[in-house]
């Protein structure tokens, strides 16, 4: 009787999460797109799995493509706006090259600006120009990348306007050549939960996140009954 209790109790419970899940999505997106495209707060993105993804791109030789920068920064130069692309930027010798790159609407049909993450293979200069105002766009993350076995191991991270042309100048670079992964923040949303007993658990209301590390007292673990008892969990 007491494993058939279990088993009906479980059965309505994948169905209340499978009823109440797409709907939390569906808020938790809505308010996201109403806000900043860079969410606030967000001051990481290495432990996501928008850099597992980055780093797989990288591993794949099927998905490289080798890209000769231009000398110098103009408009005309190289295209690397393919999405799930790892580019193998080609370097003039002792000096900096220059790509293009122009964002698509991810977020939604009328978003105007995406975040973008663009990962790199070296610790060189990169900066982002856009073509319209000739301004220097602000980096709004840059960090090194831990991922193991991974061979990107920096992520500059920028809003850029949709349908906008930008010119990527990097370098110099060892070796003349430097990988550039460009990910979307939109394409790798994330959801985590409120663990305030610290169990490893997470009680079931989320937080939606755009490839940003868990907050403080979140993780992504959800099911514990009992948020106010650490020996109490997975429920």
């Amino acid at each position: 009787m007491k494993m058939l209790k279990q088993t009906l109790c479980g059965a309505l419970l994948g169905l209340s999460l499978a009823a109440c899940g797409p709907m939390d999505e569906v808020e938790q997106e809505s308010a996201g797109q109403s806000e900043a495209p860079l969410e606030a707060g967000c001051v990481s993105v290495d432990d996501t799995l928008m850099t597992t993804h980055a780093c797989t791109h990288a591993s794949n030789g099927a998905d490289n493509v080798n890209v000769t920068a231009s000398a110098t920064r103009i408009a005309t130069a190289p295209d690397i706006s393919t999405r799930h692309k790892h580019y193998t930027l080609n370097l003039p010798s002792g000096a900096e090259g220059s790509v293009t790159f122009t964002p698509v609407a991810v977020t939604s049909g009328t978003s105007t600006v995406e975040s973008i993450s663009f990962y790199l293979s070296q610790n060189v200069a990169f900066t982002v120009v856009d073509t319209t105002t000739s301004a220097t766009v602000s980096t709004l993350v840059s960090e090194s990348v831990s991922e193991t076995a991974c061979s990107l191991t920096q992520a500059r991270v920028y809003d850029l306007v949709v349908g906008r042309e930008y010119i990527l100048a990097t370098g110099p670079a060892t070796g003349h050549q430097v990988g550039v992964v460009p990910e979307y923040l939109f394409d790798n949303r994330d959801r985590f939960y409120r663990d305030q007993d610290g169990d490893g658990y997470g009680t079931n209301t989320p937080v939606y996140r755009y490839a940003c590390e868990a907050p403080a007292g979140y993780v992504k673990q959800r099911f514990d009954c009992d948020d106010t008892n650490p020996a109490i969990f997975n429920c």
